[in-house]
């Protein structure tokens, strides 16, 4: 008769979620797991299969509990500019939350794991295209609904955001202060004012 389950694999995966988003990927040890989440290892191991596996679910429980909720502001109706800027508020808000001065776990894993793993580095990939794609959608219909001149670089302008994207949670991770993220963001942001005839920023 199978041994019955003696935890919730979602509880545990929460905490074993935030001692890899604390410490990283290579710095985590099985004892650092088993310590946070109070499961055996071989609970751990029966329920994701190693280490490995337990990142991957971690990951997982990132995506939809902090990616999704900030992919689902480019999906919004209305202005696409008031939805990016609501977009790096939304991020600068965040990096004043505890959660949020540990950086992003996605961003820490691209920098930390590079291409160690395929499977890891694949589903990171495609979480930060999903970002990147998203930013660039936002402009190009800004452009189509005449909130930016039909001459603005938006490929320019949407890389340059995918890496102030980048760069704010690695600026909290580092202990920077409110004010510095809330400087960067409004001087990003700025790069979009376009209003009263001044000159756009970006054009080709």
């Amino acid at each position: 008769m199978p041994r019955s389950r003696e935890f919730c694999p979602d509880e545990a995966l929460d905490k074993a979620m935030h001692v890899f988003w604390a410490k990283g990927y290579f710095a985590t040890s099985i004892e650092d797991l088993v310590a946070a989440t109070g499961v055996s290892r071989y609970g751990l191991y029966s329920e994701f299969g190693d280490k490995n596996g337990l990142f991957l679910a971690a990951l997982q429980r990132y995506e939809i509990a902090v990616v999704k909720p900030v992919t689902a502001l480019f999906e919004q109706p209305g202005s696409p500019l008031a939805s990016l800027r609501r977009l790096f508020e939304t991020l600068a808000s965040y990096t004043r939350q505890p959660a949020g001065k540990l950086g992003c776990l996605l961003f820490n894993s691209v920098n930390e794991m590079g291409q160690h793993d395929e499977t890891t580095n694949g589903r990171i990939m495609t979480m930060r295209e999903t970002l990147a794609g998203g930013i660039h959608r936002l402009l190009s219909n800004a452009v189509q609904q005449g909130e930016l001149p039909a001459d603005f670089d938006v490929q320019r302008e949407a890389d340059f955001l995918f890496g102030l994207l980048h760069a704010l949670p690695n600026l909290a991770r580092s202990g920077a202060m409110p004010t510095v993220i809330d400087n960067v963001v409004a001087v990003a942001l700025s790069t979009l004012d376009v209003r009263d005839g001044s000159e756009p920023r970006h054009r080709r």
